[in-house]
């Protein structure tokens, strides 16, 4: 990261520092410049590693794993340490500058002396040039070492295999941060100081936290690597959409409500079972906005034999209610805290707009759960063989958004598609009136007083983007 304070070698008499150095001399010059070397490698490895790390990953390893704890110690208090590798980076770069170069250059100018005794160039042995050429040799092979050894591979090791390099520096880093610890403070408080003279707020935490929309870049980045797959990624972001989406977006719409009057007979009960398969179903009084509670088809069981002695008040469930505007999280919430697994969906007069279930719920997330409900979408979505659809006026919205993978809008002003095709064309629609939209052609087939009926879907040919 700091280049070599190469400028010392400029400033240094070689004559004095290597005058006829003997062997053992210059091995341990060159030893202290590959000791130099590698620290300086120690310390870069050490700064990317700390930063490339997941704290989360190590915390997790940090229970029982010494090392782990270290560095989550280290993370704790990262501004520091990075403050220490940044001394020790520089350290060790001053000292390749200073020692580094000399060294090398008194290697070198005996055989520059020896070369022009040789060859008979005595140009080769006058000082300024054996000290020039000695010194350029010098400098290259240092500063090669220096951005090879000491930077590029330790950083480029860092940041693949951060975690267990992290590991590895930890236990080092914290003797040379106690070794070091009041000049590292005095940096680490000057340095905070100065980028707050500029407005900057620096945390001293480790990494940062990410918006929703960076989360699903990351798991996007993390599916075409390979480490997640497909139907994980659509889980992951489907768990994102269900807090932004709304009870009326999922519900069944009140018009697709299969209720039975208060005041219905046993087998009158019972056959509204056998016919609509449902588990569950409202009694209401006078009308749906009249809700008097709900019936579970296993309460029948008991009355299969004395069907004269059933009362339908003693088989009704307290009636449970949520708001349309509320998310569905908070939905799924208050149906774990009150205990119920079926409510009404009222607007803000009061009226039922419809019925929402924890089934709803879990296909927000996990996709379509087979159901009586999801066969009656069936008959209401027949593919024809021309490859358009002919839609039920009544379908919801969601529904049919689910089921053909297609974005039409949901409203307040309307949950089915025959509402939503008025709603776009803002008039009463006749037989074969279409309705453009996202590349879609809405057809009106059958409509009966003014009620659309029956609607065909033709998708448009995707348009070839023009050069």
């Amino acid at each position: 990261m700091d280049d070599p304070a190469s400028s010392f070698a400029f400033f240094f008499d070689s004559t004095t520092a290597v005058d006829e150095p003997t062997a053992l001399i210059s091995i341990s010059k060159l030893l202290l410049v590959v000791f130099l070397v590698l620290a300086n490698g120690f310390f870069v490895a050490s700064e990317f590693a700390l930063v490339a790390v997941r704290k989360t990953r190590i915390e997790a390893l940090a229970a029982d794993n010494r090392s782990a704890q270290r560095v989550l110690n280290i993370l704790n208090n990262l501004s520091a340490y990075i403050s220490a590798t940044q001394l020790g980076i520089t350290l060790a770069s001053l000292g390749l500058g200073w020692v580094g170069e000399p060294a090398v250059a008194g290697l070198i100018e005996p055989a520059l002396v020896y070369l022009g005794q040789v060859t008979g160039a005595a140009f080769l042995a006058s000082g300024p040039v054996m000290h020039a050429i000695s010194f350029a040799i010098a400098f290259s092979f240092i500063t090669f070492l220096h951005i090879v050894f000491g930077e590029l591979a330790p950083k480029t090791a860092a940041l693949e295999l951060s975690e267990r390099i992290a590991m590895l520096v930890a236990l080092p880093l914290e003797v040379f941060y106690k070794i070091f610890s009041y000049p590292i403070r005095a940096l680490d408080w000057t340095g905070t100081r100065t980028v707050r003279l500029f407005g900057l707020l620096p945390s001293g935490e480790h990494g940062s936290s990410y918006s929703e929309d960076e989360i699903r870049h990351l798991i996007k980045l993390s599916q075409e690597s390979g480490q997640i797959n497909a139907e994980e990624q659509k889980l992951i972001n489907k768990v994102f959409e269900f807090s932004e989406t709304t009870v009326k977006e999922a519900m069944i719409p009140r018009t697709e409500i299969v209720a039975i009057a208060a005041g219905s007979s046993f087998e009158a009960i019972a056959r509204s079972f056998g016919e609509h398969g449902y588990s569950r179903l409202p009694v209401y009084r006078d009308s749906l906005d009249d809700i008097v509670g709900v019936i579970h088809s296993k309460d029948l069981l008991a009355f299969t034999q004395k069907s004269r002695s059933f009362k339908i008040e003693s088989v009704i469930h307290k009636p449970n209610y949520v708001v349309d505007t509320a998310k569905l999280e908070d939905v799924l919430r208050q149906m774990q805290k009150e205990k119920f697994h079926f409510g009404f969906v009222v607007d803000e007069h009061g009226g039922v707009e419809g019925i929402i279930t924890i089934e709803d719920l879990l296909e927000e997330i996990v996709g379509d759960i087979s159901d009586e409900h999801d066969e009656e979408v069936n008959e209401q979505i027949d593919q024809q063989a021309d490859g358009s659809y002919l839609l039920d006026g009544g379908l919801a919205v969601r529904d049919l958004n689910r089921r053909l993978e297609i974005s039409i809008p949901v409203s307040d002003g309307y949950t089915t598609i025959a509402g939503f095709l008025m709603a776009e064309s803002g008039q009463l629609l006749a037989e074969g009136e279409t309705v453009p939209f996202n590349g879609h052609i809405f057809t009106i087939e059958k409509v009966d007083k003014r009620r659309i009926i029956e609607v065909r879907l033709t998708r448009s040919a995707p348009r070839v983007a023009e050069v």
